[in-house]
């Protein structure tokens, strides 16, 4: 019935790069009918936004979308809004009902239109990625559990549109629809309360310019008054050109172990690492040696719970710089440790601003 105005309506707008999977929703046409075209309990999705004029791929997925739009059984339930600006992204984000955005995790930098979705009370259903990660409290929407990067890409993403429209099929529709005497969804108005109120206070523009003064602008001024502090007009040119010196020669920079490489001592007990470093005309000044002590998860991803450093003891006979330390580990049981070095200078922002490292 085209007069009915009070359907479920879910926008997906923005840029369409691939990587933001827009056509994520069609894995399932069949499924994807049954949702759109219930009776009782309808839903219309309205897709907007542009691609770069040289991505290709980006605009053969607004392609495919307009093409769907006009087959029978998805017209009037899949819209695809041209003429994609600031007035119609405005219009989405505070019409809407739904807010989706489906990223391939990680690729998500942020997501600022479900941002601005949320704090007008639309409730966002999204992959847990960029600031939805942060912002998913269990009741302001509906969150996309993601897979490894490493998962074979067909794979994740029929799982996980599978669980996309498992969310619709048995949460988003049956809560919008569920009217009661009153007329309207209490349970759905709890939500965009709770969209609002959990939203507003943490993503908004004031947290956005403290975010970049904190984290970029005041390291910056506390870097340059470090460097003018030092009383060294130089100090500048001597950072330069250290970072000129190990852009030169860090390329050739090796490490081996030398230490028995034992697997496992008794709890309490020391063991010993020693590493031997060829650096290639550095010395051991301009490098700083670390052990990383930690657990492994299911997935095999190393979490870090503490790191020692390496001291240098001279040199050996094939002119190797030894680092070396007596590692106690701080708990029982089955841990991990990874070696790392990497180039430091008292005059850098951030210790791995160089850009280098090695692991062994």
């Amino acid at each position: 019935d085209p007069t009915q105005t009070d359907i479920l309506t879910i926008g997906f707008a923005r840029r369409f790069a691939t990587y933001k999977r827009a056509t994520l929703l069609f894995r399932d046409h069949e499924r994807l009918e049954r949702l759109l075209n219930d009776a009782d309990r309808p839903v219309m999705f309205i897709f907007a936004g542009k691609a770069h004029p040289s991505d290709l791929p980006g605009q053969n997925l607004i392609q495919l979308i307009h093409e769907l739009s006009h087959e029978p059984r998805f017209e009037g339930r899949i819209v695809l809004a041209e003429d994609y600006d600031m007035a119609l992204a405005r219009r989405l984000v505070a019409g809407v009902d739904v807010w989706l955005n489906t990223p391939e995790f990680p690729m998500e930098a942020s997501g600022t239109s479900g941002e601005k979705a949320g704090i007008n009370g639309v409730l966002n259903l999204s992959v847990l990625d960029g600031w939805w990660d942060e912002g998913y409290n269990g009741e302001n929407g509906w969150a996309i559990a993601p897979h490894d990067p490493q998962t074979d890409p067909d794979y994740r993403d029929r799982e996980e549109a599978s669980e996309l429209l498992s969310l619709l099929e048995n949460q988003v529709v049956p809560i919008y629809y569920d009217r009661g005497a009153r007329g309207y969804s209490q349970a759905w108005v709890a939500r965009c309360k709770n969209a609002m109120s959990s939203l507003l206070p943490r993503f908004n523009a004031q947290r956005m310019v403290m975010d970049y003064v904190r984290q970029y602008y005041g390291p910056a001024s506390k870097h340059g008054r470090l460097l003018g502090e030092l009383g060294n007009p130089k100090a500048p040119t001597e950072l330069s050109r250290w970072k000129k010196k190990i852009n030169e020669l860090w390329p050739d920079v090796s490490l081996r172990r030398v230490d028995d490489g034992r697997t496992s001592i008794d709890s309490g007990k020391t063991m010993k690492i020693e590493v031997a470093a060829s650096l290639n005309g550095l010395t051991e000044s301009d490098v700083v040696m670390e052990c990383l002590v930690g657990n492994e998860t299911e997935n095999d991803d190393f979490i870090v719970q503490s790191c020692y450093t390496l001291k240098p003891k001279g040199h050996n006979s094939a002119g190797e710089i030894i680092f070396t330390i007596d590692l106690t580990p701080p708990l029982p049981g089955l841990q991990f440790y990874e070696l790392r070095m990497y180039p430091r200078h008292k005059l850098l922002a951030h210790p791995f601003e160089a850009g280098y490292m090695l692991w062994l």
